[in-house]
């Protein structure tokens, strides 16, 4: 691994941003605690009481308390990576040199500084360079304090080897911790490469096999059976070239919307969109007599609409077929507080309970079949969960109490104009 006090990676700075939020959010809580407790304690235990430590301490909880505020509101994750250490740093080790300077006039030789120094080094992911910058200043700060004051030899002999051997110490283990961090990530991203050269693969393969599958269909139409067996045959291959079609289109299909890197969403029509997918699902639904119900309401949801169409079209083809011919599918939608819920509802047989678990996984294969013998791949719900997913929405079911199944996106919402 490279120095590192210098990667040039940004995605790694990126996560460093977050892990150093999330890390310093629990630890400045944790410190602001620890400096309320000796409020308490100091008010309690007269021998304690310090006009000047309590105001150090007050102050130190409010620093702490605001960038615990500031480590969670999100904001603080896109800082250049050194800015969250250094705040928490610097106001640790501060407190400490001011505690330090009271507590030693008072009581003598104590770990103050040194005890700050390590919760400084340990708390956050530090670069090393950030790291150094912020403890030589402030460590040269703390021997001018101890060598200036009107002590003793003993007293500066122990202030001084205690601070300093926290020092080195911390350091190291700091330097160890940022390391770690490092390898991590560059374990992690090296699963996701081979992660995502493995579906590219597949997807390759898939787009390949699309063409020569769709000839074969295309030939085994012109051709007739000699006898009844011989037709047969050829319907059981066509029937399994049709199968193996809609794997592998299925497949293609997740990918491009797996790939999909830019989200633009806009706000849509509930009823425009159930239209539109209505449209599109009828020609199917005739062919099984089953009636479409859209329900009409001046309702608007935030999404992406090529992804959020092809959400619905999936769902409803699933419940064209697995619904019984002449059934009916109702697209509905229920205005929540913050979102909508989009329905799409069937009479089907529905899901086992024991089968729920598998839904929106790829290849699922559940016991219950198409109504009217029509291949399913196991992919069209795991599309349906990667499209919700893209969007930050999210997806489920629902057994319908009438008898059937009712598939569901929740997005939010907005109210027509």
């Amino acid at each position: 691994m490279s120095k590192d006090s210098d990667r040039g990676d940004p995605s790694f700075d990126v996560h460093l941003g977050r892990r150093n939020a999330e890390r310093l959010q629990l630890a400045s809580v944790y410190f602001a605690g620890v400096m309320l407790a000796l409020i308490v304690a100091e008010l309690i235990v007269p021998e304690l009481r310090s006009t000047e430590i309590s105001l150090v301490q007050l102050v130190s909880v409010l620093y702490f308390l605001g960038l615990a505020w500031l480590c969670r509101n999100g904001s603080a994750e896109i800082w250049p990576a050194p800015i969250l250490p250094l705040l928490f740093g610097v106001g640790t080790i501060t407190t400490g040199l001011l505690l330090s300077l009271n507590l030693g006039s008072r009581f003598g030789a104590n770990p103050a500084y040194a005890t700050t120094v390590f919760i400084a080094c340990l708390a956050p992911l530090w670069p090393r360079r950030a790291l150094l910058s912020m403890l030589l200043p402030l460590h040269g700060v703390y021997l001018v304090t101890v060598f200036a004051g009107p002590y003793d030899v003993v007293f500066r002999t122990v202030m001084t080897v205690g601070g300093t051997v926290a020092l080195p110490l911390g350091v190291v283990t700091a330097i160890l911790a940022f390391r770690g961090e490092g390898q991590a990530f560059e374990d992690m991203a090296a699963i996701r490469g081979l992660l995502d050269e493995r579906r590219d693969m597949v997807a390759m393969v898939a787009h390949d096999l699309q063409s020569p599958l769709a000839g074969i269909r295309a030939l085994l139409r012109t051709m007739d059976g000699r006898s009844d067996a011989d037709a047969l045959k050829l319907a059981e291959i066509a029937r399994s070239c049709g199968d193996m079609y809609g794997a592998v289109a299925g497949l293609v299909e997740a990918h491009r919307y797996a790939a999909t890197e830019r989200l633009d969403p806009a706000d849509l029509q509930v009823d425009a969109v159930f239209e539109d997918a209505k449209a599109k699902a009828a020609a199917v639904a005739d062919e099984k007599q089953i009636t479409i119900i859209a329900e009409s309401l001046p309702l608007a949801v935030t999404a992406e609409p090529s992804l959020l169409s092809a959400v619905i079209d999936n769902l409803l083809a699933n419940a064209i077929k697995f619904s019984p011919i002449g059934s009916v599918v109702r697209l509905t939608a229920e205005p929540r507080e913050t979102d909508v819920r989009l329905r799409v509802v069937d009479n089907g047989p529905g899901i086992p309970t024991n089968e729920v678990p598998l839904l929106f996984k790829k290849f699922s294969r559940l016991r219950t079949q198409p109504t009217s013998g029509e291949p399913t791949t196991g992919l069209g719900l795991y599309i349906v969960r990667t499209l919700a997913d893209r969007m930050g929405a999210n997806v489920g079911f629902a057994p319908n109490p009438d008898g059937g199944s009712v598939f569901f996106i929740d997005l939010p919402r907005r109210r027509c104009r």
